[in-house]
């Protein structure tokens, strides 16, 4: 590390999904940062190779106590040797814990706080109390806090429109790098069938139970391939005739099911930006959304996708019914101009590594 370099320090209770993408992209080696992480010990491997020397981990079995704890433990001993000039935590729970620390780490030195929630614990489909808690929680902590980083405009507002304020909230949009791989590799989809890919896990939020009953209201001439799985629960998807289940794929084992895909499906309850939504239209996928949260800045509608109510599985298949293959294909070119224009890991990057300096 040279003497000009500062150091920066990722923290994240759980590097699952879009999280584990921002953080891969953020670390890459570079003259300006010297980067240390502290994951999770049965997560870490999600963000890719990274030096072992700048890599903490904690034990985490799950959301619970004992595994808060060894975080906070870990996170004390990490900030008091290496004293990173930056600290970027990631999630709720992290955000959570290291903020309430601070002023213990602050008696020593003070470093620069930077939080991205991933979205809001408020801006979940939960009961009213509840959002009233997380709201709270957010409030007070941001007097322990830098830069709050909300990864779309949607984020930024509903914040503001529970009292967190303004002064210290930025938006840096979540980039994704352009695809390497798909465009050359064989399709795997038949050729006689519309096919829609979903990608995610199988929860509420996703949307999972609603591409079910689109499923239901489909044709034969549709075959909706889904990428993904539980997270938690541990019985095996529904089976149904139009739907073709293909389990966890590496970035490099989805690259053809984007490349070669017609449609995106995404009928997400909540997102604090729609990564997935970006990563199909960085392949010249168009997208089919639910009309949530941050959706509507991610899919620029009658251009690169179409957006429906949510919930209302009706919507989505009268769209998904109105359109051929060769409309879809109509929209490749823009899909892509859309992704290059706001949606780069170059774009993400250069906007976050300037809240470090």
């Amino acid at each position: 590390m040279s003497t000009d370099e500062k150091k920066v320090l990722h923290v994240a209770e759980t590097v699952k999904g879009g999280v584990a993408t921002v953080i891969r992209q953020l670390v890459k080696p570079n003259d300006d940062f010297d980067f240390y992480c502290l994951l999770p010990d049965s997560q870490y491997k999600e963000i890719g190779a990274f030096p072992t020397e700048k890599l903490t981990l904690f034990s985490r079995s799950g959301r619970n106590i004992k595994s808060f704890i060894s975080l906070a433990r870990q996170y004390i001993a990490l900030v008091k040797r290496e004293k990173p000039d930056v600290i970027h935590i990631h999630s709720t729970f992290a955000g959570v814990i290291c903020r309430v620390l601070t002023p213990v780490v602050r008696l020593s030195y003070k470093p620069k706080i930077i939080y991205c929630p991933h979205a809001f614990s408020f801006l979940m489909d939960t009961s009213t109390m509840k959002k009233r808690v997380y709201t709270a929680i957010e409030r007070l902590l941001q007097k322990q806090t830098d830069v709050i980083v909300c990864t779309s405009e949607y984020e930024k507002a509903a914040a503001l429109n529970v009292g967190v304020k303004a002064h210290n909230m930025v938006v840096v949009y979540n980039g994704v790098e352009a695809p390497t791989t798909g465009a050359d590799s064989g399709d795997p989809y038949p050729q006689d069938k519309t096919n829609i890919l979903f990608v995610g896990r199988f929860d509420y939020q996703k949307g999972f139970d609603l591409v079910l009953k689109i499923a239901d209201r489909l044709n034969d001439n549709f075959r909706i391939t889904v990428v993904g799985g539980n997270v938690h629960a541990t019985e095996a998807p529904q089976q149904h005739p139009r739907i073709d289940y293909k389990g966890w794929l590496s970035s490099t084992e989805i690259a053809p099911y984007f490349s070669h895909a017609d449609v995106l499906l995404m009928p997400s309850r909540w997102e604090s930006f729609g990564l997935v939504a970006v990563e199909a239209e960085s392949y010249g996928l168009p997208v089919v959304a639910s009309r949530c949260s941050s959706l509507p800045e991610v899919v620029d509608e009658g251009k690169t996708g179409y957006l429906f109510t949510t919930n209302q599985s009706d919507e989505a298949v009268n769209i998904l019914n109105s359109y051929n293959k060769e409309h879809w294909a109509t929209m490749h070119q823009a899909c892509i101009d859309f992704y290059s224009a706001n949606f780069t890991s170059e774009k993400m990057i250069h906007n976050t590594y300037s809240l470090y300096r």
